[in-house]
């Protein structure tokens, strides 16, 4: 009975071992974070959707800031959306190449129309 116990256990985890996606470690990857704000008052905006290679989203709580986790090695792309009445300004490092472990800072100025 025991072996059979056994048998249908090891059964069971070989099965649920197949087909399961291999999610990387955690070090093959790099963050981008930041703050998006006022440049008039220098105040936080909430709501600023932010997007890296157009699969990666995060939106700015109240207190303006953001990370975006996971960023796949090498090179990406970020972009800003902007909530009703404002628009967003330049964003330095938006694009380029990131590194294992690396946290890239990217504040988001945004001005009110």
């Amino acid at each position: 009975m025991r072996s059979r116990l056994f048998a249908v256990a090891a059964l069971g985890a070989s099965l649920a071992a197949c087909g399961q996606p291999q999610v990387p470690p955690a070090q093959n990857y790099g963050s981008i974070a930041g703050r998006a704000y006022d440049t008039a008052s220098n105040q936080p905006v909430a709501g600023v959707v932010v997007t890296v290679d157009t699969i990666l989203i995060a939106t700015t709580g109240a207190d303006g800031t953001y990370k975006i986790a996971n960023v796949p090695l090498g090179a990406y792309q970020l972009q800003a959306s902007a909530p009703q009445g404002y628009t967003v300004g330049s964003l330095p490092y938006a694009g380029g190449s990131i590194t294992a472990g690396e946290t890239i800072p990217i504040d988001i100025p945004l001005t009110k129309q």
